[in-house]
């Protein structure tokens, strides 16, 4: 089984220039059959694999890839519980939204670009999750780096869309330098890269704890670009110029799931390190600002984007608590989910070609499969019982409030509760009322566009009934507590924020253009509008002290290194001249005696040496 897994992450990897080749020289739409072929072949494997792990098998293997100076660098797979429920989860996943593409990219005249960049994707989150060493997955990490700037400026010619892709790339590179150096440090300490070998060794004490500490902290602040939390989330928010499928791949399948996952990876290094706290409270309030600009926000995707964030620290709040199974389970939970609400409003974006919610209106009537099967998204991502999004969601509050920390539980809850207004004042928005012109062009989506759709659907309910199986597939003896009076607790808000919605944006029984008449609104608006400004202050960072720093040390290099160097030279060229001229007398006796006694010198010279 061990090198069918193998092929499932090479396949995609190595066979995406290949999709791109055979298409390129014979139709370009052939693509889309042969990155279906790979990925399917991926998710068929990581399928089999999950069934049998269930059953309690295990998968490692293990090789030398390079070594050097005696240090060996391994390179293999370990596929346990934990692991293998991600990568069935990303595989699954990847093989439709490649399904869903062929009809959203229809009028692309590039498709074997697109599913050439799409399969690689997909087989370098896959590489991550069974790789059992930290530069393996450090290697396939910054494949899905490449591949993300790929896709999110897949059309490049739109200068928003190269300016997302730029945007994308920097500011996960530079997270990804602190990971790197968190990898160096530990493997400086430890001697080992295996995740296995340093969970155990934190299990019995083996790293001194300041340096695991550090380096902890040092990997967690790659998790946090890869994972956009705060505050490097600015990125997620741009990447939505990419295509709508791109946008479910990041948010569902792979990239952003990458940084959570490898806290659980090591969460028993995690553990130990201390560092929990730092998880717990970054998790905490970046789901507390994306809640808030989601409930602002116009833009159909970037109002979903925010949702993402907002899960995405669910999850780390969930590991910082110290609940593997919640945290990870969460992300399984919130895949399936993201994917189906990410890619019913690719239907609705495609049909209506229109991206800002308020300009679309009584959608339902045009679109009533998109309608239903976004519904049952926004109703799992709310966390309305049997979705899985209530399973996953009501864990994640309950371990926010036993951490212990009122903040990051008051949070945690608040994320949790106006999960429902900015989910349904998005679905009323769209979907309620009487059509209005843009709407009225519309027409439901293509059966190749809807059949994943349906499928997530189902698996989201799956997700939700098989709760406790795959929950101990993650982590053997973990249960989902029911603590009844924080769920009532959590509904009854809920119940409020439903009711909220309901008036302002399917009754219009509160008139919101007068609310923003009023300064203290508009204020507050603007703030979660721009996510507290946090962009803005990264941006002032970046061009007031990294940009004017770098500027100023080119100017003294140049002034001080170069210029000396340069004007070193010149000088050394003259001294050699005037102190060379003297010998130059135009005599060809004393030219002779020189060159005798300069090769009678280095007669002597070369006899001395034998």
């Amino acid at each position: 089984m061990e090198w069918l897994i193998y092929l499932s992450v090479l396949l995609p990897i190595f066979g995406a220039p290949i999709i791109w080749f055979i298409s390129h020289y014979t139709n370009k739409w052939f693509s889309w059959y042969l990155s279906l072929a790979v990925t399917g072949f991926s998710a068929l494997v990581a399928l089999l694999t999950a069934l049998q792990v269930a059953g309690g098998a295990k998968f490692e293997h293990s090789f030398t890839w390079f070594n050097f100076g005696g240090v060996e660098v391994p390179f293999g797979i370990y596929v346990d519980g934990m692991s293998t429920v991600v990568y069935a989860m990303a595989a699954l996943l990847g093989f439709l939204i490649v399904i869903y593409s062929r009809g959203y990219m229809e009028h692309d005249e590039s498709p074997h670009r697109f599913f050439m960049k799409v399969t690689f994707f997909i087989g370098s989150m896959l590489g991550l999750t069974v790789s059992d060493n930290l530069i393996g997955m450090f290697i396939f990490w910054e494949f899905m780096g490449l591949a993300s700037y790929l896709l999110i400026s897949y059309w490049y010619y739109k200068n928003s869309a190269a300016d997302a892709g730029l945007k994308a790339f920097l500011m996960t590179k530079f997270a990804d330098g602190f990971f790197l150096a968190g990898i160096v440090l530990l493997w400086w300490y430890s001697g080992s890269l295996k995740v296995v070998e340093i969970n155990h060794l934190a299990e019995t004490a083996g790293i001194p704890l300041f340096i695991a500490a550090v380096s902890a902290l040092l990997m967690f602040g790659g998790a946090i670009g890869k994972s956009a939390q705060f505050p490097l989330f600015p990125w997620l928010l741009d990447a939505m110029e990419g295509p709508t499928p791109v946008s479910a791949l990041i948010h569902a399948a792979t990239m952003v799931n990458a940084g959570v996952f490898l806290v659980g990876r090591l969460f028993d290094f995690y553990t130990y390190s201390g560092v929990l706290y730092v998880v717990l409270a970054i998790g905490a309030i970046s789901a507390f600002i994306a809640v808030l600009g989601a409930m602002v926000h116009r833009e159909i995707k970037k109002i979903i984007a925010f949702s993402t964030m907002e899960n995405l620290g669910l999850m780390f709040v969930g590991l910082g608590a110290g609940s593997l199974a919640a945290g990870i389970f969460h992300l399984v939970s919130h895949a399936t989910f993201k994917a189906l609400m990410f890619l019913s409003a690719g239907n609705v974006i495609h049909f209506t070609h229109e991206k800002d919610a308020f300009k679309i209106r009584g959608l339902r009537k045009f679109m009533p499969y998109t309608a239903i099967l976004f519904l049952i998204a926004l109703l799992s991502l709310a966390g309305i019982p049997p979705l899985s999004g209530f399973f996953s969601k009501e864990w994640i509050v309950h371990e926010a409030k036993l951490s212990g920390d009122p903040i990051a539980f008051a949070f945690v809850l608040t994320a949790a509760v106006l999960t429902i207004y900015y989910g349904f004042r998005l679905w009323f928005q769209i979907f309620t009322g009487e059509p209005n012109e843009i709407a009225k062009r519309a027409k439901e989506a293509y059966l190749v566009m809807l059949i994943p759709l349906v499928v997530l659907a189902v698996l989201t309910f799956l997700v939700g009934i098989f709760h406790q199986s795959i929950v101990h597939l993650i982590e053997r003896h973990a249960h989902i507590p029911h603590d009844w009076g924080l769920t009532i607790l959590v509904f009854s808000l809920m119940a409020v924020a439903f009711g909220l919605a309901w008036l302002i944006y399917y009754k219009r029984a509160i008139d919101t253009e007068e609310l923003m008449k009023d300064p203290i609104v508009s204020a507050l608006n603007k703030v979660f509008y721009n996510s507290f400004f946090v962009d803005f202050l990264l941006r002032w960072l970046s061009r007031n002290f990294v940009v004017e720093f770098l500027a100023l040390l080119a100017h003294w290099l140049d002034r001080n290194v170069y210029d000396y160097i340069v004007n070193g030279v010149a000088k050394t060229a003259l001294w050699t001249w005037e102190k060379v001229k003297i010998i130059q007398t135009g005599n060809l006796i004393h030219y002779l005696t020189i060159f005798v006694s300069g090769a009678i010198v280095l007669y002597y010279l070369y006899l001395v040496i034998l």
